[in-house]
């Protein structure tokens, strides 16, 4: 397994991520058993992950716990609060009270059999919600990791929702948080002009998600995609074969499959430090850690794909 320094964190991570979250949520949300999912987080940490990333909305926080126990010292688990009510929409501005971080804490820490969680974000922040957890929440949040019941704080982006990543730009200007994930693939590598220079320049570590959707996996959607993506005059259509737009991506051996590019593809962007992986299958697993840890794309595949995909900024990869 590859390993990197995580940004300011000092913390030594594995490049792939564990993510507890997604379609699959350890493959709970396929109808798979809690046995299951924890076996998977065991085969994890056997294959040399030790980054987990979940959440109380995931429902996976107890099976994350279950999994870890008894290797805890050597695992980095990341979990998230929201700054909004409980039941509310994401988009509402009906925020949460002063004291629920702590209770959101307290309860993250008792679900994962831990006293500490080494990275809190607050979760999917939207623009008009960002001053507000600066502001509000993280007097509290610092308060916590005083405590030591947290180390580390970040804050996830609403990708898709916030086109053109402003939470993630504040949150890198005002240099208080150690963490961010951030939404990037090949179709959609936004956060590369947007953020990462300015993240870089301040050691941030970036969490990279949505490196492979559902759109991105299969041919035909990846071109129902692309298509729609030339239709709204975000990608030049003389630039890519209108019959198989993304073909040059498994042309002379460049990729065995549109997963593995897009998986090597997220992982060498510069400025991002981990890709998030999230799966119930283990050989699908297996696929996924191979994938990250494999090489860059050839750099004239990869310019071809900043050459039409530099201006996009409303894909995420998810099927509609």
């Amino acid at each position: 397994m590859d390993m990197t320094i995580f940004g300011r964190t000092g913390l030594k991570v594995s490049a792939a991520v564990l993510g507890a979250g997604g379609n699959s949520r350890l493959g709970l949300r396929r109808g798979g058993s809690e046995a299951e999912a924890i076996d998977l987080v065991r085969a994890a940490l056997d294959r040399g992950i030790n980054f987990i990333d979940t959440a109380p909305v995931y429902g996976t926080e107890e099976v994350v716990g279950a999994g870890v126990q008894g290797r805890r010292d050597s695992v980095i688990v990341a979990t998230k609060a929201r700054c909004t009510v409980q039941g509310s929409s994401y988009e509402s501005s009906e925020f949460v009270a002063p004291g629920e971080m702590r209770r959101s804490v307290e309860a993250s820490l008792k679900a994962l059999r831990t006293d500490h969680i080494d990275i809190l974000q607050l979760h999917g922040v939207r623009p008009n919600q960002y001053e507000f957890c600066r502001d509000e929440l993280l007097p509290e949040l610092l308060q916590l990791r005083d405590e030591g019941k947290l180390r580390f704080l970040g804050v996830t982006e609403s990708f898709g929702i916030d086109g053109e990543h402003k939470v993630a730009q504040s949150a890198v200007a005002d240099g208080v948080w150690d963490v961010l994930m951030l939404g990037c693939n090949f179709v959609n590598p936004s956060i590369a002009h947007f953020v990462l220079p300015q993240a870089i320049e301040k050691n941030i570590g970036i969490m990279a998600m949505y490196a492979v959707r559902g759109a991105l996996a299969r041919k035909e959607t990846l071109d129902s995609l692309v298509a729609k993506l030339v239709e709204k005059g975000e990608v030049p259509p003389e630039l890519l074969d209108a019959e198989d737009p993304l073909g040059f991506l498994l042309e002379n051996g460049v990729a065995g499959s549109l997963t593995e590019a897009a998986y090597r593809f997220c992982r060498h962007v510069p400025g991002i430090g981990v890709v998030m992986t999230g799966t119930g299958s283990l050989a699908h697993l297996e696929d996924n850690i191979a994938a990250i840890n494999g090489a860059p794309l050839p750099a004239a595949v990869l310019d071809r794909l900043s050459a039409a995909f530099a201006n996009v900024t409303s894909a995420t990869g998810d099927l509609d």
